[in-house]
């Protein structure tokens, strides 16, 4: 029997598949599109997940572009919870996990990430969440509510690991606090944000966040976890934390009622194991976000696009660039000749009481420039006499003007601007004069 032909594919129902189906209408496309998803949910924000956790927000908060019945506002035919196992781009043909084929004409490949576990014996244990789905949000917040009754039938509090100090690792702790959890942040590397922060600022940060009333424990790595009467145990490696004074100060053993795994994520691509397109961490894609298959585009957490700032192919896993993929990609499956931009990774976020934002790279530097601001701290790395990254601590205002800036090769150097209110000056003038 032949598959069923199917005209437009999008892959995924997160940000980018939803903005790209956007897109494609708006551009003009009237044919049939059809969207394939492994769950039965509107599109969802991961980023608002902690939020729900907390019991800040509802659940339906957490769907930006509404429930349901947003796909047949936008005209989708949409295929819940039937996962895509197979996709052969050579033939233009994709499988679903039952049994179904289906020839397609274009595809978009949409699909996100999932929590990347590391493997630590027991990491697969009742009680170990990841926090990048809605129904890893859901399970979570399940758990936090059990383990907060438990708790107080036996007199004590609920007690909670985050595992990566990582910007997402920061925020499911906050998270955990404020649903009145203790919480112990354990981090293999000796900073906080190790990826993204200058030692000066992970300090200040390090200290607020034991300011909060968190654990945390630094350079230290999780050999084991077991379970032991309904709680998890974390054996903990050979490395020891550092305490405010600097000490070292390592228990063995860490126990809590549920761990949470912070350390990254990973594409969703397995559907496509052992086919030609190219690949890394991502699928690799040009500046119209097409792979090395024509006819294949891939968007948001699944592409690797083109860093502006050195050129190579790099996932940005950001929810504002998942979404611009999206538009641009839904453009081009219309017909259009649109290209992306490229983004430089910019996160700001509020540790505690602080405000930190953070983009480019504060790893490749040959100049770095670090002073007191507003309250907190700046730093400035330049690479070839250019911006290549900062952090800023206390004020973020100019995160966003200066991240644009990186983006877009723009050069500014650091005696044009005696503070982070003279960037954001700076900036605004260069692009209200731009040409």
């Amino acid at each position: 029997m032949s598959p069923q032909a199917l005209d437009l594919v999008i892959i995924g129902n997160g940000a980018a598949a939803a903005e790209a189906a956007l897109a494609a209408r708006a551009a003009g496309y009237r044919g049939e599109l059809d969207l394939f998803a492994d769950n039965p949910h509107p599109p969802y924000n991961p980023m608002l997940g902690p939020y729900y956790v907390s019991g800040a927000i509802p659940l339906r908060h957490c769907f930006p572009f509404g429930g349901l019945e947003f796909y047949d506002r936008s005209r989708i035919r949409v295929h819940l919870d039937e996962k895509v196992v197979r996709l052969t781009p050579s033939e233009k043909r994709l499988t679903t996990d039952g049994g179904a084929e289906y020839a397609y004409g274009t595809c978009l490949v949409a699909s996100g990430a999932q929590t990347a576990f590391p493997p630590i014996p027991g990491l697969d244990s009742p009680g170990v969440y990841g926090l990048r789905s809605c129904d890893d949000a859901v399970r979570l917040k399940e758990a936090v509510v059990l383990a907060t009754a438990r708790a107080t039938r036996e007199g004590g509090r609920p007690r909670a690991l985050v595992l990566g100090a990582s910007f997402a690792g920061l925020k499911v702790a906050d998270a955990l606090h404020l649903a009145g959890m203790d919480v112990c942040i354990v981090e293999k590397e000796p900073s906080v944000l190790p990826l993204s922060v200058h030692p000066d600022c992970g300090s200040l940060i390090e200290r607020h966040v034991r300011e909060q009333g968190h654990e945390l424990r630094l350079g230290v790595t999780i050999d084991t976890i077991e379970v032991e009467e309904g709680r998890l145990v974390a054996r903990l490696g050979d490395a020891v934390s550092r305490d405010g004074a600097g000490n070292a100060s390592a228990p063995s053993v860490a126990q809590a009622d549920l761990l949470v795994v912070c350390t990254g994520a990973r594409a969703n691509l397995a559907f496509l194991a052992g086919s030609e397109v190219d690949a890394e961490a991502g699928l690799i894609v040009d500046e119209h976000l097409m792979t090395s298959v024509p006819g294949l585009y891939a968007a948001g957490d699944v592409a690797q696009a083109i860093d502006p700032l050195s050129g190579s192919h790099q996932v940005v896993a950001l929810w504002a660039n998942a979404r611009r993929q999206g538009r641009t990609a839904g453009r081009n499956l219309a017909g259009l000749h649109a290209e992306d931009p490229g983004c430089v990774s910019c996160n700001i976020q509020k540790v505690g009481d602080l405000l930190f934002a953070s983009a480019g790279s504060m790893q490749e530097y040959d100049r770095l420039d670090v002073r007191p601001e507003s309250g907190g701290l700046t730093a400035w790395a330049y690479r070839d006499g250019r911006l290549a990254g900062f952090n800023l601590l206390g004020d973020a205002s100019p995160a966003g003007p200066l991240a644009c800036a990186l983006a877009r090769g723009r050069s500014v150097n650091m005696a044009e601007a005696a503070s982070a209110a003279g960037w954001a000056r700076r900036i605004a003038w260069m692009s209200s004069n731009a040409g």
